[in-house]
C-alpha cells in the first residue's frame, strides 16, 4: 500500500469536529484518531499502550501523517474523552454503509446491549453499549452508549434510525424482550424489515394469550390446528434438542393490534447438564407468515451477537477490563474497538482476532491492509 493510499485512508476522519481551542494545538484530531485506531487494532488496550505503540511505529506513521512528536498518553485520553461521540459514530456509520453497500437484504440483524463492566464502580451505573450486529456480514453496524441497562429502551428509536440510514428492507431484525414494544414493531414495519421479538412477562396479557394458544394446541394433540413444527439436534459439545412450533397470529391476537404481527413461535429446547436434562420454553412474535425454519434460524442466529461480538470484545480486546470513565472516553474507545474489529473482519484474514491483533502490531504490511479497508470502494 503506497503512502498516498495511506493518506487517503486516514482522510476519512478529516470532517470530525474538533472542539478544542485551536490556538497552540500540537496534534491534529485526525492524527490522534488514526494513531489510536491503529494502536487498538494492534493490541493496545489502554492510553499508555496506545502511546507506546505509536512511539514504536513512529516511522511507519510518518509515512502518511504529519507530526513532530508522538502525543503522550494524557493527550490521547483528553482528546478522545472530549471527542463528540455522535459525530464519531456518524463517521463509523458512513463507513459501514459504504462497506455493506446493498448487501444487507436477507441478513439477520440482531440488537442487543453489552455492559462495559469497567465503567461501573460502587453505586455508579456503568455504560451499556446497544450494539447492532449483521450476522451474514459479520460486522457491528452501530453501537450507542446509554447510562444503565434500564435506559436501553429509550435508545432504541435512535438505533432504529441507524437502520433506516443503512436500509434494512428485507432483513429480519431480532431483539430481546426489552425491545418488544409496539413502537419498535411499527418502526420496523415502516422500514420494510421483518422482525422476531422475544415475548416475556413485560407484555403480560399478550404473553398469556400466546401461551394459551400453544397450550390449547397441545391439549388437542395438535389435531385440527394450523400448528407447524421443526426439530433440530446438536451433539457437537452437548446433547441439545430444539423444537420450534409456530401458529398464525390472526384472529386470536387481533385485539392486541400489534403492528405487522403475522405469526407466533414457541421454541422448546432441552440439554444435558451434569447428566440431567434441563428444558426451556421461549415465545416470540414474528412479522412473517408461519415458518418454523425461519423463526428457529433467526432466534439461533441472534446469539451470534454474543459469541461473535460481545465475547470477542471481552476476550480479544479486554473491553470489560477498561476503566475509562471521563466524559466520552469509554464510549469512543468502545467505538474504536468495534471499528478495529470491523476492519479485521472486512480484510478477511483467517485466524483468531487476538492473534491477528498481534500480527497487526508486528507486521506493517498487514496493518497497511487493515487501514486500506477505510478507503471508499472505487466501484
Amino acid at each position: 500500500m503506497s503512502d498516498e493510499q495511506l493518506k487517503l485512508a486516514a482522510a476519512i476522519f478529516a470532517d470530525l469536529p474538533d472542539q478544542r481551542h485551536h490556538r497552540g494545538l500540537n496534534h491534529s484530531l485526525v492524527n490522534i484518531v488514526v494513531m489510536a485506531l491503529c494502536a487498538v487494532m494492534s493490541g493496545a488496550d489502554t492510553f499508555p499502550e496506545i502511546q507506546t505503540f505509536v512511539q514504536s511505529k513512529r516511522e511507519w506513521f510518518l509515512r502518511f501523517l504529519d507530526f513532530r512528536r508522538v502525543p503522550d498518553h494524557e493527550t490521547f485520553r483528553r482528546v478522545l474523552s472530549k471527542l463528540d461521540p455522535t459525530a464519531f459514530q456518524s463517521s463509523a456509520l458512513d463507513w459501514v454503509k459504504q462497506a455493506v453497500g446493498g448487501k444487507l437484504e436477507g441478513d439477520i440483524i440482531s440488537i442487543d446491549g453489552k455492559r462495559l463492566r469497567g465503567t461501573s464502580a460502587h453505586e455508579v451505573q456503568g455504560i451499556h453499549m446497544v450494539n447492532v450486529w449483521a450476522a451474514r456480514q459479520g460486522l457491528c453496524l452501530s453501537a450507542q452508549a446509554v447510562k444503565g441497562k434500564q435506559n436501553e429502551l429509550s435508545t432504541l428509536p435512535s438505533v432504529l434510525d441507524t437502520l433506516a440510514y443503512l436500509d434494512v428492507a428485507g432483513c429480519i431484525v431480532t431483539i430481546d424482550a426489552m425491545g418488544t414494544q409496539r413502537t419498535v414493531a411499527r418502526k420496523l414495519v415502516a422500514l420494510q424489515a421483518q422482525y422476531v421479538l422475544a415475548l416475556k412477562g413485560n407484555q403480560d396479557t399478550l404473553f398469556e394469550d400466546v401461551q394459551e394458544m400453544f397450550d390449547d394446541a397441545s391439549r388437542r394433540l395438535f389435531a385440527d390446528t394450523a400448528l407447524l413444527g421443526v426439530s433440530t439436534w446438536d451433539d457437537r459439545r452437548r446433547d441439545e434438542r430444539r423444537t420450534c412450533w409456530v401458529l398464525p397470529a390472526s384472529p386470536d391476537l387481533d385485539d392486541h393490534e400489534w403492528p405487522g404481527l403475522q405469526s407466533v413461535a414457541l421454541i422448546e429446547s432441552s440439554r444435558l447438564v451434569k447428566g440431567k436434562r434441563v428444558s426451556q420454553r421461549r415465545l416470540f412474535l414474528c412479522s412473517f407468515a408461519p415458518d418454523p425454519l425461519t423463526a428457529l434460524h433467526a432466534v439461533r442466529t441472534h446469539w451470534q451477537v454474543e459469541n461473535s461480538l460481545h465475547w470477542v470484545l471481552d476476550v480479544a480486546f479486554a473491553e470489560d477490563a477498561n476503566v475509562t470513565v471521563a466524559d466520552h472516553g469509554a464510549e469512543n474507545l468502545a467505538v474504536l474497538r468495534r471499528w478495529a474489529l470491523n476492519l479485521m473482519r472486512q480484510e478477511g484474514s483467517v485466524g483468531a482476532i487476538n492473534k491477528n491483533r498481534k500480527r497487526a502490531g508486528w507486521d506493517d504490511l498487514y496493518r497497511d491492509g487493515l487501514l486500506q479497508q477505510l478507503r471508499p470502494d472505487p466501484t
